[in-house]
């Protein structure tokens, strides 16, 4: 975070993705949608961000300016962002219901929702069907567990969603789909982050053979297969499916550690 003070008035400015609040997200959201110059895209962050006044805002130099609109310059980088800024929506259909966001880095979504999402953001980046990011939106938000505030106390997760059920998704993502384009964005964002963040914690899960062009996201089944101890029956995928992301994930690296291993010793197998 870096810190502004203009005449003796102090400010705080995001250094990073996770440094941003939920106010200052929508507002990255919503100026990407302007198709704007990058040093004019900048320009106008760095306004709404330090929200001045017109009358302080002209006692800042244009050099000065300049620099911290230079310290922006990671919002037009990768996006980093793992912080669960989007806590919760409203459906426009169902205004009475509230719909609940995973944690950050979704460290308590299981790797059957993270997966089911991950098909659907590919699908989006790729069509740019407003439709297809309603249905990820709706995987990663789900009503709160019923008497949560109850259950809460006697369950090991802290996750306070529903389990995620394929037949209720349909519905879920309609009823979302008039939701504000910037938390649209926001969203897309965030689970984009995460993303981004896996390959650093499971390099191997992500390592590709020479010659291997496939998505890892469509190369896993043979893993998942290994951890469910080669069953492929549905109780035995539907246990890893439903089991945390990032215990799955450890699992996947440490079977992907024993199959480049295997590799490196038997090259005629490759």
């Amino acid at each position: 975070m870096n810190e502004v003070q203009i005449d003796g008035l102090k400010r705080s400015l995001p250094s990073s993705w996770n440094e941003l609040t939920y106010r200052q997200l929508l507002q990255v959201c919503s100026m990407f949608s302007f198709g704007v110059q990058a040093s004019h895209f900048k320009l106008s962050l760095l306004m709404k961000f330090l929200g001045l006044k017109k009358k302080l805002w002209k006692k800042v130099d244009p050099q000065d300016a300049y620099f911290l609109c230079e310290s922006l310059n990671f919002l037009l980088e990768d996006v980093t962002l793992t912080k669960s800024l989007v806590k919760s929506i409203r459906p426009s259909r169902f205004p009475w219901t509230r719909l609940y966001g995973p944690a950050d880095s979704m460290s308590e979504s299981t790797f059957g929702e993270f997966s089911k999402a991950q098909v659907r953001y590919e699908l989006y980046d790729a069509t740019k069907d407003p439709a297809i990011l309603d249905e990820m939106i709706a995987v990663l938000f789900r009503p709160k567990r019923s008497f949560w505030w109850l259950r809460r106390h006697l369950v090991e997760s802290p996750d306070p969603r529903r389990r995620f059920i394929d037949r209720t998704l349909a519905e879920r993502a309609r009823s979302i789909s008039h939701l504000d384009p910037a938390i649209k964005q926001a969203i897309f964002m965030y689970f984009s982050g995460v993303q981004k963040a896996l390959p650093e914690k499971f390099p191997n899960v992500y390592k590709k053979k020479p010659g291997d062009n496939k998505s890892k996201s469509g190369g896993w089944s043979t893993l998942i297969i290994s951890l469910a101890d080669g069953k492929t029956d549905d109780q035995s995928l539907d246990r890893v499916m439903h089991s945390n992301l990032y215990n799955v994930f450890m699992g996947l690296e440490q079977k992907s550690i024993e199959y480049f291993e295997f590799l490196k010793n038997h090259p005629q197998n490759d």
